[in-house]
Parts: C-alpha cells; sequence; structure tokens
C-alpha cells in the first residue's frame, strides 16, 4: 500500500471516529399529525404536520400547532407577544419523557395542551423572568375543547393538574430565532422557534424555551 494512501485512510478514520464521537446538533424536524389519543376537537385545531424537537442528549418533545392564532391589540407592558389573548389555545406537545418546567417542576411524561398566559404583574412575579409571556401547560385529556376561554385562576387550576401541585406547569417564551430552528439563547436556555399562522394573514413567530429555568 503506497504511503500517501495509508496516511489518507488513517486520516479518513481518525475524522470518522471524531464525529462519531461529537454530540449530536439540537435540531427540529417536520413529523406528521399527532399519534396520541387526544378528543377530535383537538386534532382537529392543529395543522396535520408537527415538529419534533431533539436536544443534543436525546431528549425530545413533540409539538403540533394551532392552524390560525387569533390576534387582537393588547396594552401589556413588557410583553413580546402582546397580540396573544390570555387563555388562548397555541398548540399541542407530546413530552415521551417528561420535561422540567421554567420553575424546575417536574411535567410528567404525556400529552398537554399549550395556552398563552401573560403572567400578572405583582408582587409575586415581578422579576421571575424578564418578559411576561408564557404557555400553561394542561393535560389534554382534561382541556379536550380548544375554543374553551379559561379565566385566569381557573386555567391556572387546570395547569396544576399537569404537575400536581398548586403552580401551573409554565413553559417561558422567548424572541424567536428562524422558524425550525433549537438555539441557545444569551442566558443559556434552549428556544425552539416556530411560525404559526394567524386570523389576519400574517404569521405569528414564537420562541418557546424546551430547556432552562428561572433560577439558572
Amino acid at each position: 500500500m503506497h504511503p500517501d494512501f495509508r496516511s489518507c485512510l488513517r486520516l479518513a478514520l481518525l475524522i470518522s471516529f471524531l464525529a462519531a464521537q461529537a454530540p449530536a446538533a439540537s435540531k427540529a424536524e417536520r413529523i406528521g399529525p399527532p399519534a396520541a389519543a387526544v378528543s377530535d376537537a383537538l386534532r382537529q385545531s392543529v395543522e396535520e404536520k408537527g415538529y419534533r424537537v431533539t436536544l443534543d442528549d436525546g431528549w425530545t418533545a413533540e409539538f403540533w400547532f394551532a392552524k390560525q392564532l387569533k390576534t387582537e391589540t393588547r396594552n401589556v407592558p413588557g410583553a413580546l407577544y402582546p397580540e396573544l389573548a390570555d387563555g388562548e389555545f397555541v398548540g399541542l406537545v407530546n413530552l415521551p419523557q417528561g420535561m422540567s418546567d421554567f420553575r424546575g417542576q417536574s411535567i410528567p411524561p404525556g400529552v398537554y395542551t399549550l395556552r398563552y398566559q401573560s403572567l400578572p404583574q405583582d408582587g409575586n412575579h415581578m422579576g421571575v423572568t424578564p418578559n411576561p409571556d408564557f404557555l400553561l401547560a394542561s393535560p389534554a385529556s382534561a382541556d379536550a375543547r380548544p375554543e374553551q376561554n379559561y379565566p385566569y385562576r381557573k386555567l391556572v387550576a387546570l395547569s396544576a393538574k399537569s404537575t400536581g401541585a398548586n403552580h401551573p406547569a409554565v413553559i417561558a417564551l422567548e424572541s424567536a430565532a428562524a422558524p425550525g430552528a433549537v438555539v441557545k439563547n444569551d442566558r443559556g436556555e434552549m428556544v425552539f422557534s416556530v411560525s404559526v399562522p394567524t386570523t389576519t394573514g400574517a404569521a405569528e413567530q414564537l420562541g418557546i424555551v424546551v430547556r432552562g429555568s428561572a433560577g439558572q
């Protein structure tokens, strides 16, 4: 075997070995409709194609977003998404391995609805996060009607069924990057960005914190 060929072969083997040892990059890929059992109303309210988000350690979550988000003009100081109404159905998420929410609470494996809620600007919540925008996760089995409007206290109680605690399951919203991107922001949070149609014909760009907590 020619010496130059042997050198090239060794280099190729080294590159293959290093590539195999390198951690997989976080990513999002398109998937089909929800496979889990959810109500017909929920299934019909979301787009047929969803997203599977995979982080570099193998954690996954599957998202399906509303066919159309209703938007309106609201004045919410500091909000990134003031045009979204409190309690509005945003989508579904399947958590095969569960997840830790923004408060560090454990959300067990399962399928959950996601509804928008702006954090109350009171003494219990000031300074928790730079902006007041959150998604509250509730068990899909307990929130089968996406058109249902919940007042704040009822939505909090419904979402608290996800954690078995007094506090709801809260997933923070952040500024969005390019649709379909899964990137780490300057606070070390992993943010999945997505573009969701609205009733105005424009698209809403959402940034969802899939890993990160208020105490990190």
